[in-house]
């Protein structure tokens, strides 16, 4: 089923390497970290592209395309044809093909877990068959068999994944928010906190009568914990552990929506104003 597909992608990427096969004339030679720049832009691209799809094809079929990046490495980095692939992967510091596959296999099922409204989601997580291939060793199992065990290996718990919703409401009609960065402008690290706080209640000062709303969020080794505060009410939420510092700051915006869309007041818009405000 996929080997039409890897032999058109092979067809695609070889018209790709007649490119570096340009630059690297011993003439005109370009220096090797433009050479793997090049490949990573023309040729990895591509095989990158559909391999969380792609990678469930039987192994001889894949290994087509290792000869692809074999030649590539070997003309970036100027090598024999007959050099070791390990040998070229590291040199290039380029790993092999089926390990980024599997890297991307691992970065695309977490991402899927957050959206259980996606046609795939089931297909993955819910998936019917992994007993009759677990009887079937020689059977190449889809993603979601396949990946489980490397989500296991690092930890992944798929109770800890923060569930997103695509809004009913399309984009474009949406209100723009208005965003103040006149604090954004002004680098901590280069001015007194006492100027800094003076600069903030000037600014707080044109927007007298708004509800203020702050936030914040830290991370301290692998723990990481968001807040919000208004008025006298204070929210906090401990998030998984080595969640990223822009996970973080996303959830704690998260929690002051949940202000903003609970609150009895009528003045909503103002919050959302102030929080945009005071944010930085």
């Amino acid at each position: 089923m996929f080997l039409p597909h890897i032999r058109h992608l092979k067809d695609k990427c070889t018209k790709a390497l007649n490119l570096l096969h340009v630059v690297v004339h011993i003439m005109w030679a370009a220096d090797q970290q433009t050479l793997i720049h090049l490949y990573r832009s023309l040729i990895r691209s591509k095989l990158d592209y559909g391999c969380v799809v792609y990678g469930s094809a039987r192994g001889s079929y894949l290994r087509m395309l290792d000869a692809i990046q074999n030649l590539g490495l070997c003309l970036c980095l100027s090598a024999y044809r007959t050099s070791p692939s390990s040998s070229l992967s590291v040199l290039a510091n380029e790993p092999p093909l089926y390990v980024c596959r599997k890297r991307l296999s691992m970065q695309y099922s977490p991402k899927l877990s957050s959206t259980a409204q996606n046609q795939a989601y089931n297909g993955v997580f819910a998936s019917k068959f992994k007993f009759a291939f677990d009887h079937k060793p020689n059977q190449i199992p889809p993603l979601g068999i396949r990946v489980q065990p490397d989500l296991h290996a690092i930890g992944f718990k798929q109770k800890d994944t923060v569930q997103s919703f695509i809004s009913a409401t399309p984009l474009w009609l949406l209100d723009h928010p208005r965003v103040n960065f006149d604090l954004h402008y002004l680098h901590k690290e280069d001015i007194p906190p006492e100027i800094y706080r003076s600069r903030f209640h000037e600014l707080s000062s044109q927007y007298d009568g708004f509800n203020q709303l702050y936030t914040d969020g830290s991370k301290i080794g692998d723990q990481v914990a968001s807040a919000a505060v208004v008025r006298n009410f204070t929210k906090t939420v401990r998030l998984p552990d080595k969640a990223s510092i822009f996970r973080v700051e996303l959830y704690t915006i998260t929690l002051a929506m949940y202000f903003i869309r609970h609150s009895k007041h009528t003045i909503s818009s103002h919050f959302y104003h102030i929080l945009t405000i005071v944010r930085h």
